[in-house]
């Protein structure tokens, strides 16, 4: 099948592969066809919570559609898209899987309150890097996969759970934009995030300064000031977050994805992988299959 525009891609028949329905959330598991590249402006009809199952594709960003003066973002492996906010997106062509919730009315703004998320909300949708949410969804996705008779209630409980800790991520982020007094400007950042995602041995804090024209220090305490995280606690989370996909997506033997990813052998990446993710590769390869 050749290439499509991605809205396309969304309207066919057996994009959701299997479904959970529950009476204020859907949650799917979804296989995108290959789409093409492309820039466009999407409006959500509901809200929507995202997790890729399968590598990122290469360079999306997206920002609120209206204004060209807002920067683009980064597209993480985790987003979230709210209903009737036009978002101008840029993405590489390639296939995708993913999990996703969709939110009936009211259910998001029943946990998030009636105020209107502001910009620096808005800009934190598109790359959500809350583990405890990340957990949940992973666990919806093994549920859908393979459900249980008891499945729709274990997934009603981990979406309610899911809205209180997205409630609170965005709360956070609300305060960290009325406290940010610096940080690296978009364009360093994206800079930045593009040589910690690229394939085999992450950059050193150096080659990242570097890249950015500036100190090792003043890039240190700028990035961790922008992205909430050290630059190495950013770096070991994009490791797993590429292993992830790595183990879903295909059948490489665990030696091979260690490689890889930079590791030094088998054992440091097994045990990295499972202080972050609470299982070993093996086992979150099971779950996602």
């Amino acid at each position: 099948m050749p290439a499509i525009p991605i809205r396309d891609a969304q309207r066919l028949p057996d994009l959701v592969i299997r479904r959970i329905a529950l009476p204020d959330a859907s949650v799917e598991l979804c296989a995108f066809p290959e789409v093409l590249a492309e820039t466009l402006v999407v409006t959500e009809e509901e809200d929507v919570l995202s997790l890729g199952l399968s590598p990122l594709l290469g360079g999306a960003e997206g920002r609120m559609a209206g204004d060209r003066r807002i920067p683009f973002a980064r597209f993480g492996a985790m987003g979230f898209r709210p209903a009737g906010i036009p978002m101008e997106m840029r993405i590489d062509g390639g296939a995708f899987h993913t999990i996703r919730c969709r939110f009936a009315p009211g259910t998001i703004t029943g946990a998030l309150g009636r105020a209107p998320l502001n910009d620096a909300q808005l800009a934190a949708c598109f790359d959500i890097r809350v583990p405890a949410i990340e957990e949940a969804m992973l666990r919806l996705a093994g549920e859908v996969n393979r459900p249980a008779p008891d499945s729709p209630a274990l997934a009603a409980a981990l979406v309610a759970t899911i809205l209180i800790d997205l409630a609170r991520y965005l709360a956070d982020a609300r305060r960290q934009a009325e406290r940010r007094k610096g940080g690296l400007p978009p364009r360093l950042m994206r800079r930045a995030l593009a040589l910690i995602d690229r394939p085999g041995q992450p950059p050193t804090i150096a080659e990242l300064a570097m890249a950015c024209g500036l100190s090792r220090f003043h890039f240190m305490r700028c990035f961790k000031e922008t992205a909430g995280m050290s630059v190495g606690a950013c770096i070991a989370e994009a490791r797993v977050t590429r292993a992830k996909a790595l183990l879903a997506a295909d059948d490489l033997p665990l030696a091979a994805i260690a490689r890889e990813l930079g590791y030094a052998g088998l054992p440091a990446f097994s045990a990295a992988f499972r202080k972050a993710a609470g299982r070993s590769p093996g086992a979150y390869r099971a779950l996602m299959r």
